[in-house]
């Protein structure tokens, strides 16, 4: 029925009535005449009423109108559903009550005019009372000076926050942004203009104050059941009775938790906060980030009804230019004699949107600049001026791991270094190296991942083992790999929810649920540049391939807790062993030579057509912008392999002090046991038979010690059968200072 200004002089007025008396027309008056609107167009009269006298400490909820007034406040609703404290002032002096009171000579004479008394709320007796009692659970934000000093691309949302707190009803605003948009800057900003008087403040909010209320100053202390209970019901109380107070509260989905999501030991006493706003009994400003909203408020349908919504978006490019620009003579002045060239803050964004897609601007370029400076201060000697090596030095920092220039990934490069450790592979390695290399450019402007790519072929060949070096090549030698086993996806066909749960994080509710974990793919988060393996690929529940649809389109997907995972700065990789077609053994008990030995081959159509089979449909198949096919390994590519087995070997044994030696026909031998079906795992178990188990028994039982050279040869046809111990792959003999390993 009142607006602002006219219920806080109602509430005034109610103070000043004694217990069990009336509230009548002189009273009224008096109230009335502190409000601003009535100062400002009857000041003379105004100045001459007496301010009440407060007998109350709080504002009952009901007191007895006397009949004149009720009379008139009926005839008011009826013709003015909403009435300003102007209008009902004009009203009552123009009741014979009301003209009996200008008359009456207890107003006395007009007293001149420099002797006016101020009746702003701000100049009151009781404020620096009641700041002093909000003192133990906050700050009053325009006691002092507030802590931030202007503000750039935030007008529009300031305009939408005083326009909220001068309506007549739901003057509670809710300042809704992903993190480092500017909220808590959008209150202080408010605060500042209502210290400073400046002009875009409406004349009813001038004498407002803010109070910024923390949370944990409210329950800190509270250890006995009851204490917090108490706190909250004095600070409502004070709140109540001061209506020119409006509480601030960042991160206010802290206090506004309810059962609606879990019981807990303070959500009796919130519980208090929700009807006090619903009732217009206190005006809030609260920040909260977007995924806290949809947690913890917007489920609750009456308590977001209580609340009108202010949106904050990140700056465009140009905005947080214009922001960085403001800040920079306090930056300059704080890091003199330090110098920040202009083109430092075009780079700064560059490397901010590039490499940090999952946070928001203009709070990542804030931060890296600030690191750029804080790095030129702390060398020795001191930088003179911020230059691009210092902001990589503070992106890397703030990243948590070195990265790899593009420049340096070059075609020719990322093949080097793939080749070195993946052999026989050459024609896969040489188109993968070209779509990686591709991919780190920034010719356009990316909403997908920077590559995806289906490694296809028999097992053992260097699927898995080429998506860990492209990711150690991401990382800049750091592994930035995100490893999906895909035999943990596995479901029934009709539900894909606990697959998805793993990737995404399971609901809250469910078991495993833990706040702020989320699922496998949540690493992206703390790895945006990184490459995601999917490994093994046609084990994975179908369902999960339309959760891929969305990652591969638009490069985002959210987490169960409403975190935004960003792949665009991500390689996808999926692995399979599907389509693979294996020649079978031949029967009997003959040994067929390796070199007629046919090898796995694989067929693109076919594999695209058993995955189609599998659930993964065209629309799925059709995003993947490189299938690579491995072959199987040759006779010469399974001969250096062994080479480098055996070296690697010589390299362990050279630490304990060993020579390692072996000949040519040992080498020929190892890799004639090798079998194609089973990839280049089988070598490592052939070697693991053969050498290092025996190098291992030897060392356990000390037959190591004073050896000073292990040499391996081939067991003889003829000792096979009477050596000792010949049952298995090899026999150990010592002769002095030489071991000698026998393989069979």
């Amino acid at each position: 029925m009142f607006d602002h200004e006219c219920q806080a002089a109602v509430d005034l007025a109610k103070r000043a009535v004694e217990p069990g008396s009336i509230l009548d027309t002189a009273t009224l008056l008096a109230a009335l005449a502190t409000a601003p609107t009535v100062r400002q167009k009857h000041g003379e009269l105004a100045a001459r009423l007496k301010l009440p006298r407060q007998v109350r400490p709080d504002t009952p909820g009901k007191v007895t109108l006397s009949e004149p007034l009720q009379l008139l406040l009926q005839r008011l609703v009826e013709t003015d559903p909403a009435i300003t404290a102007l209008r009902l002032f004009e009203a009552l002096l123009a009741t014979p009550a009301g003209q009996e009171f200008q008359a009456a000579p207890a107003i006395g004479p007009a007293p001149a005019p420099a002797a006016e008394p101020q009746l702003s709320w701000r100049t009151t007796p009781e404020r620096e009372g009641v700041l002093r009692e909000l003192g133990s659970f906050g700050r009053t934000l325009t006691a002092g000076q507030p802590p931030h000093k202007g503000i750039v691309e935030l007008e529009a949302p300031l305009r939408a926050l005083v326009r909220t707190l001068s309506k007549m009803k739901r003057r509670n605003a809710l300042v809704i942004g992903f993190p480092g948009t500017g909220k808590s800057a959008l209150v202080y900003e408010l605060a500042r203009r209502l210290v400073d008087g400046h002009p875009s403040i409406p004349p009813r909010l001038r004498d407002l104050d803010i109070f910024e209320l923390s949370p944990v100053f409210l329950r800190s202390g509270a250890s006995m059941v009851g204490q917090y209970e108490e706190r909250v019901k004095a600070l409502l109380e004070t709140l109540r009775a001061h209506p020119r107070v409006v509480m601030f509260v960042d991160e206010i989905h802290q206090l506004l938790q309810s059962g609606v999501h879990q019981h807990g030991p303070f959500t009796e006493a919130n519980e208090a906060f929700k009807d006090a706003l619903g009732k217009g009994e206190i005006t809030c400003i609260g920040c909260t980030t977007t995924s806290e909203f949809r947690r913890y408020i917007e489920p609750d349908g009456a308590l977001m009804r209580r609340f009108g919504i202010i949106r904050l978006e990140p700056p465009s490019r140009r905005g947080t230019h214009s922001i960085l620009e403001s800040r920079l003579p306090r930056v300059q002045a704080f890091y003199r004699p330090l110098r920040i060239p202009a083109e430092v803050l075009d780079r700064t964004i560059d490397l901010t949107e590039q490499y940090l897609p999952s946070r928001f601007q203009p709070d990542k370029s804030i931060q890296l600049l600030d690191e750029a400076c804080a790095f030129c201060v702390s060398q020795d000697p001191p930088a003179e001026v911020v230059t691009e090596r210092e902001l990589w030095s503070a992106l890397e920092d703030i990243i948590g791991h070195s990265l790899a220039r593009p420049e340096q990934l070059t075609e020719s490069a990322v093949f080097a270094r793939l080749s070195a450790k993946i052999m026989g592979q050459d024609a896969a390695l040489r188109e993968v190296s070209a779509a990686f290399a591709a991919g780190l450019g920034s010719w356009s402007k990316r909403t997908s991942p920077r590559g995806v790519f289906f490694f296809c072929g028999p097992t053992g060949v260097g699927k898995t083992e080429t998506a860990v070096l492209l990711g150690e090549l991401l990382g800049g030698g750091k592994d930035c790999l995100v490893r999906v086993d895909c035999n943990t996806l596995q479901g029934s066909g009709h539900d894909s929810g606990p697959a998805i749960n793993r990737l995404l994080g399971p609901p809250p509710g469910y078991i495993g649920y833990a706040r702020g974990q989320g699922g496998i793919l949540s690493r992206v988060r703390d790895l945006p540049e990184c490459v995601v393996l999917f490994d093994e690929i046609e084990k994975a529940d179908p369902g999960v391939a339309k959760l891929l649809l969305q990652i591969l389109d638009d490069g985002r997907v959210e987490d169960v807790d409403g975190n935004v995972l960003d792949f665009r700065r991500s390689f996808l990789i999926f692995t399979t062993n599907a389509g693979c077609v294996y020649d079978r053994a031949p029967l009997g008990f003959d040994v067929v030579p390796a070199a007629v030995r046919s090898a796995p081959s694989v067929n693109l159509e076919s594999l695209k057509a058993e995955l189609r089979n599998l659930g993964y449909g065209q629309e799925f198949l059709g995003r993947i912008g490189h299938f690579v096919a491995f072959r199987a390994l040759d006779p010469a590519s399974v001969a250096s392999i062994v080479d480098k087995q055996l070296e690697s070997l010589r390299a362990a044994a050279e630490l304990r002090g060993c020579q390692l030696e072996w000949s040519a026909e040992v080498a020929q031998h190892l890799a004639s046991r090798w079998q194609p079906q089973f990839g280049v795992r089988h070598l490592a178990t052939i070697l693991r038979n053969r050498i290092t188990e025996q190098l291992a028994v030897a060392d356990a039982q000390g037959e190591l010690k004073g050896v000073e050279e292990i040499r391996l040869e081939l067991l003889p046809e003829e000792r096979a059968a009477s050596a000792p111990g010949a049952g298995g792959y090899a026999v150990r003999e010592r002769a002095g200072k030489l071991l000698t390993v026998f393989i069979r």
